[in-house]
């Protein structure tokens, strides 16, 4: 979920002469990066939360909320170039904020108008500015994380998201039932207000030097398989959070706590994953993450199998697939972005803006084809099924991208 506006990993070389101990500023620096990355997120996950109070409320049908989270997606996907451009040029204290900004005035648009379009908005709104705190935040972090902490510093960073979407996952529902949906979203402005005054504080003035231009070097020869690995691991996992919730309340007759509190608790159990992954990853080396990446999705997979099984065996079935296949997923989106960064060390910007513009776009397609194939069925079956498909495309997309032996530039 994160994306580097610069060209190479020499950028962040600075790390590199400094002890592998984070002194408290750095510590810091992660800490509010975490907060500002599961916070710009928030309108991207909410909605399929509260997917029921929201249909009962506006009369829209899933498709219409799998199109909220889809916009939102989407948004990102296509400003995720102009936002590595933009954080060069403001640095990413100013990139961070500004992007806390997008989110505060998406939320308070969508809870004051109260209709499905100002929700729409939002989510373009918030969707365009993630692709900031996405770039911004990978750099904040590599300039004062040692090379041989980056890996665990960015998946902290990263496992954001999944706090974020386990808090709201099992406050949502229950609040969202009983205050309505529009406090919820002036809960994430107010937060967003909060994250980014915290990283004004926090984060270095930044401001970049102009006559610095990042390096752009051969990408390899299958690249093209990247991003339409990272299109298919995304398309297949992302319902997993969008869906799971109503799927829960509308398919097994769990109530909006229980099923708030399945997601919240694979949330969890996938960051405790996510990070011992990345630790492990990190002593295994860089040669074998393309195979610990594969051997992820695969496992995802199985999630989501399990996950298609508890329509017949109940809500402790959904609950271990849910657990298998987020935190399956969160550790592949971790290893995809080091294979990225090991298989094309000297082009990692444009890199990167390949693979993110591929997994974007799984994600803007991903959560309105899932709603609009139940609406179309009436069963959650044949879209779960679906997306089980696309992982298995995914390991075969991630399988022809082969392994590039060069070896990374920030080698310590």
């Amino acid at each position: 979920m994160v994306s580097g506006p610069s060209g190479t990993l020499d950028e962040f070389s600075a790390g590199d002469q400094r002890s592998d101990r984070l002194d408290a500023s750095a510590k810091r620096v992660v800490g509010v990066c975490t907060l500002v990355t599961g916070v710009g997120a928030a309108l991207g996950f909410i909605p399929g939360f509260i997917a029921t109070d929201l249909r009962a409320d506006l009369g829209i049908s899933r498709a219409q909320v799998g199109l909220l989270i889809s916009l939102y997606f989407g948004a990102t996907g296509l400003g995720s170039v102009f936002g590595g451009w933009l954080t060069e040029r403001l640095g990413a204290r100013r990139a961070v904020a500004l992007d806390m900004a997008h989110v505060a005035v998406a939320a308070l648009f969508g809870a004051a108008m109260g209709t499905y379009w100002s929700l729409v908005v939002g989510a373009v709104i918030a969707g365009a500015g993630y692709a900031l705190v996405n770039a911004a935040t990978n750099v904040a972090v590599g300039r004062v994380v040692p090379p041989r902490r980056r890996t665990l510093a960015l998946s902290v960073k990263t496992a954001g998201v999944p706090m974020m979407a386990a808090i709201t996952a099992s406050l949502g529902p229950p609040a969202a039932r009983r205050w309505g949906w529009a406090w919820i979203s002036l809960v994430v402005a107010a937060i967003s207000v909060a994250a980014m005054i915290a990283a004004l504080v926090t984060l270095a003035d930044d401001r970049p030097v102009r006559s610095r231009v990042a390096a752009s070097g051969q990408l390899p020869e299958r690249f093209v398989w990247f991003p339409v690995g990272a299109f298919l691991l995304i398309a297949g996992s992302q319902p997993l959070y969008s869906w799971m919730v109503p799927y829960l309340e509308q398919s097994l007759d769990a109530s909006a706590s229980i099923a708030g509190a399945s997601v919240a608790i694979a949330s969890l159990v996938g960051v405790v994953f996510m990070i011992a992954n990345a630790l492990q990853s990190d002593r295994n080396g860089p040669t074998q993450r393309r195979k610990r990446l594969i051997s992820l999705i695969g496992l995802n997979a199985i999630g989501v199998i399990i996950v298609l099984m508890g329509e017949v065996l109940g809500v402790f079935v959904v609950l271990v697939g849910a657990v298998i296949g987020i935190a399956a997923q969160l550790s592949a989106i971790g290893i995809m972005h080091a294979t990225v960064v090991h298989q094309a060390p000297h082009g990692v910007a444009r890199a990167t803006g390949w693979v993110m513009t591929g997994y974007y776009l799984g994600a803007l397609l991903s959560p309105v084809a899932f709603g609009a194939m139940v609406d179309a069925t009436g069963t959650f079956a044949y879209s779960w099924s679906a997306t089980f498909a696309l992982l298995l495309l995914a390991i075969l997309a991630w399988l022809r991208t082969g392994h590039t032996p060069t070896p990374p530039v920030d080698s310590s």
